[in-house]
Formats: structure tokens, C-alpha cells, sequence
């Protein structure tokens, strides 16, 4: 056999893999082409319904409008996926967000799928809001109702009764470790509030899996993976989270797996002041320190005068 004889067998054999390979490879760059536009979406809705949820008042006080959010969420987001007076596909797409979350400032308020039997007698699916979950823990003596700053709220169950105001304001009245120590303090409240919204968006997805099905859904939801940074990032504003999955984005049976957080960029507790001492070390401060000359440089939690290199004042100890 000449060797041009061997050239073209060999070009007959790996022809239909190359062709496969081609195939296979366009399916997945398809498929992340339309996961990074389904990303942008998301985040798009996200930013959307953060940005019709808080409402301030004459008195600058801070309300929260969730049906005014979730309806600026529903209409970005149907616009931008096209379906805008299509109510079947719309209600098809609620089937792919197992969970919304509303982060407020002492507890989340979830939207979840719940199943009901329409006037014509078909089961559709309607988004509702659950009663408010607070930032709860207790250690066996006391009950703690945390906030996304030092606030908090105390329940001493020996002496029966309820305390109110600024962590480091309550320590003299509460002798437990977590109001004494700072730093287990900050650790506590981060992980309940972190804990408090796994749980319930885990309750929301089981519940949203049993929904799906009956609606020819076959995926199964489950709480995706986020990273520490991203839950971190709840903590720091009122804002809203949302989870979208199980969307067929593409041939060969990928699936849109994704989740969008927007912060509303209100900080309701404690601002602090950094200044710059005459050794040249910067500290942060509360509002009426001794120490605190300048009011120009304004931070609004602990954790960004920390990540910036400034330390705790010795003397208010913020």
C-alpha cells in the first residue's frame, strides 16, 4: 500500500471524530455564550428590582417595598428574555428560580414557589413571600436577634427579659462571651445570619423540587456552591439574592446553574471615621471619640477600615 493510500485511510478514519469533536466543541462555546448572557440578565434583573426596593422617607426612615422590587425584578427580567406578553413562557420561568431572598437589616423575607389550582382547574405557580426570618441564636442563656451591624437584641431567659441597643453598649448588662468579645461576636453574627439564609433557601429549593416535577421540570435544584466573598457580601447591605436554574442553554444537556446578588447600598448602623495619627498609623473611630479631630474620611463597618489597614481606636473602642 502506497503511502498516499495510507494518507487517505487515515484522513477516512479521523474525519467523523474531527467532525464530532467540531460539534461538540461548538455546542459548548454556544452554551457559554449564552451562560454569560443569562449572567448578565440575571444581574441586570437583580440590579433592577434592588433598585425599586428601598424607600426613605421625610423622616429618613428606611422602609422596604418587596412587591414594588420583585415587580421591577419579573419585568427586566421577562424583557430581556423576550417573553414580555407571553404568560405561558413567563410561567415557565418561574419554574427555574427555586428561591428569592431579601436581605434586610434584622432578618430575610423569602419568595418561594407555591403550587395552587388556577379558576380553569390547571395547577400553576405563584411566587410568595414568607413571614420574615430574623438573624436568631442561642447559646442556652440567651437568645440573640442580630442586625448587618452592632445592633442587636437580647433575651435573657434566666431573668426574663429584653435588652436593645449597640453591642459594645450592652456589655456591662450582659456578662456572655459573645457580648464581651468582639471578635467572637462579629463571628457569631456572621454565621447566623449566613446560616439563616442557607437554611432557608434550602428549604425553598427541596420544597421548589417537588413543584417542578409536577410541571416536567427533571432538574434538581440544589443550593449552588458560592464562596466565602459572596456570602460575606450579604452581611454588608440590605439587598436582595436571587437563584435561577436548570435552564436548557445549550445541546448535550447544559443546564443554566447560576445565582445574582444586588445591595441596595444602605447601611443602617454604626458609620466610622479614619484618621491618620502623627506616627502615621491609621485608626477608625466612633462618632464622639476624644480622639476623632477630622470627620473626612467615612467607612461604614469595621470590616472595610480592617481590609484598608486601619486599626481599632484604644480609646472608643469602635
Amino acid at each position: 500500500m502506497k503511502i498516499t493510500d495510507f494518507a487517505i485511510l487515515f484522513v477516512i478514519i479521523t474525519l467523523p471524530f474531527n467532525i464530532l469533536l467540531g460539534i461538540k466543541t461548538a455546542n459548548l462555546n454556544n452554551g457559554l455564550y449564552k451562560s454569560l448572557e443569562m449572567n448578565r440578565i440575571i444581574d441586570t434583573a437583580v440590579e433592577d428590582g434592588v433598585s425599586q426596593l428601598v424607600t426613605v422617607g421625610g423622616d429618613k426612615e428606611i422602609t422596604l417595598n418587596k412587591e414594588r422590587a420583585m415587580e421591577a425584578f419579573f419585568n427586566s427580567l421577562f424583557l430581556n428574555m423576550d417573553v414580555v406578553g407571553d404568560e405561558i413562557a413567563q410561567k415557565k420561568i418561574l419554574g427555574y428560580i427555586p428561591a428569592m431572598v431579601i436581605v434586610d437589616y434584622d432578618g430575610i423575607y423569602l419568595l418561594t414557589n407555591q403550587e395552587y389550582t388556577a379558576a380553569d382547574g390547571y395547577k400553576e405557580i405563584k411566587p410568595i413571600w414568607k413571614p420574615k426570618v430574623p438573624y436568631s441564636y442561642s447559646d442556652g442563656s440567651y437568645i440573640y436577634s442580630f442586625s448587618l451591624d452592632d445592633y442587636i437584641e437580647i433575651y435573657d431567659i434566666a431573668n426574663n427579659r429584653i435588652l436593645k441597643g449597640l453591642q459594645g453598649d450592652l456589655k456591662a448588662e450582659i456578662p456572655s462571651d459573645i457580648i464581651q468579645q468582639d471578635e467572637l461576636f462579629e463571628n457569631v453574627r456572621r454565621r447566623t445570619i449566613i446560616e439563616a439564609i442557607k437554611r432557608e433557601v434550602n428549604h425553598s429549593i427541596n420544597n421548589h423540587n417537588l413543584i417542578a416535577h409536577q410541571f416536567g421540570i427533571t432538574y434538581s435544584f440544589t443550593l449552588p456552591v458560592i464562596d466565602d466573598e459572596d456570602w460575606h457580601k450579604t452581611l454588608d447591605d440590605v439587598g436582595m439574592l436571587v437563584f435561577f436554574q436548570g435552564l436548557p442553554i445549550g445541546i448535550g444537556g447544559q443546564r443554566y446553574n447560576n445565582y445574582a446578588l444586588g445591595g441596595a447600598r444602605v447601611v443602617k448602623g454604626q458609620h466610622y471615621y479614619q484618621q491618620v495619627n502623627p506616627n502615621g498609623i491609621t485608626y477608625y473611630h466612633k462618632e464622639g471619640c476624644p480622639f476623632l479631630l477630622t470627620k473626612e474620611e467615612l467607612v461604614d463597618s469595621r470590616r472595610e477600615a480592617a481590609r484598608g489597614g486601619a486599626f481599632p481606636c484604644r480609646e472608643c473602642w469602635p
